[in-house]
């Protein structure tokens, strides 16, 4: 039969009583509406004039896309009785699912057990009353009122899952989170964390999105530990966190942005204490920072203006507070010539105020020219380089700078030449690219104490300082090569570098490697087995060939059902003094369930620093976990802590989190 809706109904039998506008069966009854969605019932009585429907021993399937969150999904509902209408469904004694359906008729993953359950079509609002959770038919959870919006909705006001936890820092925990949906443009969520032996923590999180902008707030407030000692100080903590970015589209696609960021913390604990995340905190971070940022450019153009304000969360600083007020760059293509070469200009402005009365004011003129390239008859290639930089400065209590207005001039030429070479045979090809930079640049630099770790692709670099504020005088030469092999799916880089220089230059950080006569020999490797294996090592090796100063070894191993992440660094000598391992592992069973263990040793102190070690089993509707962690602190007040948690995540409703059991 098909009704005037649409709507087919398959029976045995029917009687309909033409006066009361009464249709009723009894038997097996099958109805699909328009929607698709599919009735069965034992009993049934439709009164058409009210289009409403009232069934015995129901079950409805619900094959509305909106409904499902994976195509696997079966949602749908058995109930004792059941009354639907335009308005409303409601199901007594029922029992709601959206997993799919398991071998032998099995219980599903997690289910709603209610003694009434009720779907507003209008409000797009699921009701519970006496609500269990069930997961795999074991009670988990028991609420005698519940709601939640239908899943087609896709965001609304509403209390999100609570979460509960226990900290050795801090004690028993629950935390209930409140999402208000103030518009389509904006929303808020009020979080309050209330402990057992302390004071309460409340939060909230502000977002709003603008035309091509976004404003992100995050703050909160407690008033601390309820019982204090030498290291647990009493007073009132709190945060507030900002950021606005605003997109620009101007004329001649030229583009521009600006950004704002706010960032203050009352104690310097207090994020790491309350373990507070969020789109815009990190409770590890040891930096605050205050800034304006606004960023100009187009095609041959760059224009950066910064004010910043950092602040740092470490003890064992004197002054907190670091000033950059203002920093102005400007980047500018002077000429792209096919006979002249390139031309570029980089101005930068910044004024510096540190460690409370240490001020530097810098204006750099930094011209940087390269020729084009000049290929030989005999197949070698030469390209010539040159760097011109005016250096002016003020300095007050820097012991690096002289402390009248002074102005520098430096410069440098260079001529790097090399070879291609190939090689072909049985489908591996070879490329052997051997290179020389010849540098010289006369005059005499500052001693610079800031440098990084010397690598292949900076030492043929004619300014391998990398510092605008400085410049490297000598005169040196670079020799090295670059390798690479190319067979199917396999691949094979390597290249290596070494610095000759005509003398000593004590002047040069240490860690570069670059104050000595000979550099270290550097090198780097990458070796790609195939898509699904790589290996990479970097080195240093030290000038006389015996010691190694730099390693760095590191492998990707991604095999389907298992992924390995595992790396080694040490440094020595010049270069520092840490030496670690760390490893990640991840292996998928065959029944959706998922190992991991992540680690981090430091071999120096044979301590851990981190130490995570979960198992999560998940399918259609359902992820369930268990998660180690070692958290390890080198603080007075924060004392380091063993976790253990149980999470279950049901789609598409949130988590279902255990106590974090510390230790």
């Amino acid at each position: 039969i098909t009704d005037q809706e649409d709507n087919k109904i398959y029976l045995d039998n029917f009687d309909y009583q033409i006066s009361k506008s009464i249709f009723k069966s009894i038997g097996y009854i099958k109805i699909e509406d328009k929607l698709d969605n599919l009735y069965e019932f034992s009993q049934i009585y439709i009164d058409t004039k009210k289009k409403e429907i009232l069934g015995t021993d129901t079950k409805a399937f619900i094959n509305n896309e909106d409904f499902k969150i994976n195509a696997k999904n079966k949602p749908r509902v058995f109930s004792n009785t059941t009354k639907i209408n335009n308005n409303t469904s409601t199901f007594d004694k029922s029992i709601f699912t959206l997993c799919d359906y398991r071998e032998n008729d099995k219980c599903p993953p997690w289910s709603i057990q209610a003694s009434k359950m009720r779907h507003d079509n209008t409000k797009k609002t699921i009701y519970y009353d006496n609500a269990v959770i069930k997961i795999y038919d074991i009670p988990v959870f028991y609420i005698p009122k519940l709601s939640h919006p239908d899943p087609n909705v896709d965001r609304r006001s509403g209390f999100l899952p609570p979460s509960f936890s226990d900290s050795k820092n801090l004690g028993e925990e629950i935390t209930i989170p409140y999402f208000w949906a103030v518009n389509k443009d904006k929303n808020f969520t009020l979080t309050n964390k209330l402990f057992a032996k302390e004071n309460p923590l409340f939060l909230g999180e502000y977002h709003q999105a603008f035309n091509n902008a976004t404003l992100f707030a995050d703050f909160g407030h407690t008033e601390g530990y309820k019982k204090t000692n030498s290291k647990k100080k009493a007073g009132d903590k709190s945060h507030f966190f900002s950021s606005f970015i605003k997109n620009f589209k101007n004329k001649n696609d030229s583009e521009s942005s600006l950004s704002v960021s706010v960032q203050h913390v009352s104690e310097d604990k207090y994020l790491k204490l309350y373990k507070i995340d969020s789109s815009i905190v990190d409770y590890n971070t040891s930096t605050l920072e205050n800034s304006v940022n606004f960023i100009h450019e187009n095609d041959d153009i760059f224009l950066g203006l910064n004010a910043s304000v950092y602040e740092t969360l470490k003890n064992d600083y004197d002054d907190k507070y670091e000033y950059i007020l203002p920093e102005v760059t400007l980047e500018k293509n002077l000429f792209n010539d096919e006979q002249l070469g390139n031309l570029d200009l980089q101005t930068n402005y910044k004024i510096h105020q540190y460690d409370t009365n240490k001020f530097t004011n810098f204006l750099v003129n930094d011209f940087n020219w390269s020729s084009k390239e000049i290929n030989y008859q005999s197949g070698l290639k030469g390209q010539v380089f040159g760097n011109f930089k005016n250096i002016n400065y003020e300095a007050n209590n820097v012991d690096l700078y002289k402390e009248e207005a002074n102005s520098e001039l430096f410069g440098a030429l260079g001529y790097l030449t090399q070879v291609d070479l190939q090689k072909n045979n049985n489908n591996t090809n070879h490329y052997l690219t051997p290179k020389i930079l010849l540098r010289y640049s006369p005059g005499s630099m500052r001693n610079e104490i800031n440098g990084s770790r010397l690598e292949p692709i900076g030492a043929f670099s004619i300014n391998r300082l990398n510092n605008i504020n400085n410049f490297e005088t000598g005169l040196s030469s670079t020799i090295g090569f670059d390798y690479k092999l190319k067979k199917d799916k396999k691949d094979f880089d390597f290249s290596i570098a070494q610095v000759v220089n005509e003398k000593e230059n004590k002047k040069m950080p240490t860690k570069t490697g670059l104050d000595e006569k000979l550099s270290d020999i550097v090198g780097s490797s990458k070796y790609e087995l195939s898509d699904k294996i790589d290996l990479k090592y970097n080195f240093n090796i030290d000038q006389n060939f015996r010691e190694l100063n730099y390693s760095e070894i590191g492998t990707s191993l991604d095999l389907n059902v298992v992924n390995i992440d595992w790396s080694y660094l040490q440094e020595d000598k010049h270069i520092g003094i840490q030496e670690y391992v760390k490893t990640k592992l991840d292996y998928t069973t065959k029944k959706n369930g998922l190992f991991s263990f992540e680690t981090k040793r430091n071999l120096i102190t044979n301590s851990s620093e981190f130490y995570n070690l979960s198992y999560e089993y998940f399918n259609d509707c359902l992820r369930a976990g268990i998660v180690y962690r070692r958290e390890y602190y080198t603080d007075s007040e924060i004392e380091p802590e063993n976790s253990l948690m149980f999470k279950v995540t049901l789609t598409p409703f949130g988590n279902v989190s255990s106590p974090s059991f510390g230790q």
